[in-house]
């Protein structure tokens, strides 16, 4: 018995739908929101934003450190994000938001035809709040996060935590390890995605000058949603006001290479991003800027 065209029309729209969100879904949590992240690669000792690693969430002494960042990714997907963070006690607690958003999807059935039924986007959403704290040459780091993912009809909540370590070995050497992502996502009847559960760990060595420093980095990372582990080594110069960054990235599948550089004007930072792969999809670029707040 054959179904009716409407029944399969409708499993196709399904189909196509779940496929896309697939491509951006709870996998948008493994991508860099900001420009420094998407210079050095996801990186547990590099960055300021705890996004690879809740223990580097780090504040000014005084005052509030606020940063805005806005991309894109690869097919055109836009990422922004928003971040706070002070001082509290002797810690530091951090909140940021996380946003990726594709539009114009097209919905249309079995049948080919000149104009979509409708369109519609998909978009993601990731609301984290964060603690970090120093012991000696220990640091330790926790963040909680509320996920909402939503495409055409459908919509899913989730909730993860992340920690992590960083040690300083000796004055230029540091080690840390960090683990995100460990928690669930509800499920829907057409959309049944798990979260990139990921565990990161990394060495750095830093040159120290009296006028520059210069840092590199080798870490690991293994993810539930890449086979294989996955390599970086990222490096840092800064120079007066000035930073420069690269990064190289290295899987079964994927070789990508990255870079970026800062600028330091007082209470003002400007950063810049990019990433190029062999996926041949596109060139990733973020934008920050930070600023000091009293």
């Amino acid at each position: 018995m054959f179904l009716p065209m409407r029944l399969i029309s409708r499993v196709l729209i399904n189909t196509v739908i779940v496929k896309i969100a697939f491509g951006l879904g709870t996998q948008f949590l493994s991508v860099p929101s900001n420009a420094i992240d998407m210079a050095f690669g996801s990186s547990p000792l590099l960055g300021k934003l705890a996004l690879n690693n809740p223990a580097l969430l780090t504040a000014s002494p005084e005052g509030i450190n606020l940063h805005m960042s806005y991309g894109s990714w690869l097919s055109n997907v836009s990422a922004s994000s928003f971040a706070l963070a002070s001082k509290l006690n002797r810690g530091t607690i951090g909140l940021q938001l996380r946003h990726m958003g594709l539009n114009d999807l097209e919905l249309r059935t079995a049948t080919p035809t000149d104009y979509p039924l409708a369109t519609f986007g998909s978009s993601a959403l990731a609301i984290d709040g964060s603690y970090s704290r120093s012991f000696g040459g220990l640091k330790v780091g926790a963040s909680l996060k509320y996920i909402f993912v939503q495409l055409h009809t459908e919509k899913i909540t989730g909730y993860a935590v992340d920690a992590g370590i960083t040690h300083s070995i000796s004055k230029n050497i540091q080690m840390g390890v960090s683990a995100l992502n460990l928690g669930i996502m509800n499920q829907s009847d057409t959309y049944n995605q798990s979260l990139p559960t990921r565990l990161l760990s990394g060495i750095s060595y830093r040159f120290s000058r009296s006028t520059w420093d210069h840092t590199v980095c080798f870490s690991v990372e293994k993810s539930s949603f890449v086979d294989g582990a996955i390599f970086r080594v990222a490096s840092e110069t800064r120079y007066n006001k000035l930073d420069i960054r690269l990064g190289s990235h290295l899987s079964d599948k994927v070789t990508v290479l990255s870079g970026g550089f800062g600028i330091r004007l007082g209470i003002l930072d400007l950063h810049y991003g990019l990433q190029v792969g062999s996926q041949h999809l596109g060139i990733p670029q973020m934008i920050d800027l930070s600023l000091r707040l009293p």
